[in-house]
C-alpha cells in the first residue's frame, strides 16, 4: 500500500451565492472538497432545469449550506450533463474532479467531465466517455467512481450497479487516465471487470442495486453502498454499506483492485436510499464516513456515520 497516494485538500474560497440546504434536494454522488465540505452532483436529465453540480458545506452549530456551481460550457455536442451519478477527485489536484453520467441513452451522453473549480464556478477541461454498452443494452448504469494513483498511474474505477438483465451483480470497470495527454482509456482491462456481490438480506434480491456509489478510504478499502426499493417514489427504501474491494499491492504488474467478497454489511440503513458516500467532515468529530441520499418524493439528506461495528 506504500505507493498509493491519497490527496490532501488545498483550501481556497469560491465566490458564489449560498442557498438553503433544503434546496439541494437530491445527492446522487459526492466527493470531499475541503475538510468541511463536499462536491455533490445531481441526476437532472437532459434539458431539465436546475443545478448539476454544487458544494455542500457542513457547519458547527448551524444548518448545511449548499452553493450551486455554475458551468457555462459543457464542451460537448450533447449539451449539459444528464444524469450525473458519481464524482472523484483527480489525484494530485486539489480542485480538479471527474464527474460521470450514468450511461449512454439513445446513442447520447455516457460522458465523464473533467472539471476545475475556480472562483467563478467550474470549468470543463476535457470530456471523456465511459465504457461502451453491450450490443442491445441502452445504458449500463454506472453509479459509483473512485480515482486511484498507484504505480505512477491514475486508475479510474467505475462501479456498475447491477440489477439489469445483462448484469445481475455489480462490476468494477477499470480505466487509465493519462492526465498529460488528456486521455482516458478502458482497453487494457476491458475483458477483466471485477464482479461485486452485495451481502445481506433483501426483500427482492433480483431487484437490488449492488453498487449505488463507491468510496475509497485511506487504508485502500473501496466501500460500496447497495440499495433496494419497492419500485415507486414513496419507498420503502433500504441501503447497506459494505467493503467491496481493496487496492492491490504495489508489486508491478498486479491487478489494480481485488474483490473482497463480503459476507456481511457494516451498516444497514432502512428508510433511506443512499446514493453518495464520502469521507467524514471535520465539523463532526468521531465520524467515520458521510452519506448522501436521494429519497425520491422525500428529497435528500446528508448525514455522518459512526465507525462500523466489526
Amino acid at each position: 500500500m506504500k505507493n498509493i497516494a491519497f490527496v490532501s485538500v488545498v483550501l481556497f474560497s469560491i465566490c458564489i451565492q449560498s442557498v438553503s440546504a433544503l434546496e439541494a434536494g437530491f445527492i446522487s454522488g459526492m466527493e470531499e472538497f475541503k475538510p468541511d465540505s463536499y462536491l455533490v452532483v445531481a441526476d437532472k436529465k437532459g434539458d431539465e432545469d436546475g443545478y448539476r453540480v454544487g458544494i455542500l458545506k457542513t457547519k458547527n452549530g448551524s444548518k448545511l449550506e449548499f452553493s450551486p456551481l455554475k458551468i457555462t460550457d459543457w464542451k460537448h455536442s450533447d449539451g449539459q450533463a444528464s444524469d450525473l451519478e458519481s464524482a472523484c477527485r483527480v489525484p494530485g489536484k486539489s480542485n480538479e474532479f471527474l464527474l460521470a453520467e450514468s450511461g449512454y441513452w439513445e446513442r447520447k451522453y455516457g460522458r465523464i467531465f473533467h472539471i476545475e473549480i475556480n472562483t467563478n464556478g467550474a470549468l470543463v477541461k476535457n470530456v471523456f466517455h465511459i465504457p461502451g454498452s453491450k450490443d442491445g443494452v441502452d445504458g449500463d448504469n454506472f453509479e459509483g467512481m473512485v480515482c486511484i494513483e498507484k504505480d505512477d498511474s491514475i486508475f479510474v474505477i467505475l462501479g456498475e450497479r447491477g440489477e439489469s438483465s445483462s448484469y445481475k451483480n455489480g462490476y468494477l470497470r477499470i480505466g487509465i487516465l493519462d492526465y498529460s495527454n488528456s486521455q482516458l482509456s478502458w482497453s487494457k482491462y476491458s475483458n477483466n471487470p471485477v464482479e461485486i456481490v452485495a451481502p445481506g438480506h433483501w426483500n427482492n434480491p433480483q431487484s437490488k442495486r449492488s453498487i449505488s456509489d463507491l468510496y475509497l478510504d485511506k487504508q485502500g478499502v473501496i466501500w460500496a453502498v447497495a440499495t433496494e426499493d419497492a419500485e415507486n417514489d414513496e419507498g420503502p427504501f433500504r441501503s447497506i454499506i459494505y467493503k467491496a474491494a481493496l487496492v492491490s499491492s504495489s508489486k508491478p504488474g498486479t491487478f489494480p483492485v481485488v474483490a473482497i467478497n463480503p459476507t456481511k454489511a457494516q451498516w444497514v440503513i432502512d428508510g433511506f436510499k443512499i446514493e453518495a458516500l464520502a469521507g467524514p467532515s471535520t465539523t463532526v468529530p468521531n465520524s467515520y464516513m458521510s452519506i448522501g441520499s436521494e429519497d425520491e418524493s422525500y428529497g435528500g439528506v446528508w448525514r455522518p456515520l459512526f465507525s462500523p461495528i466489526e
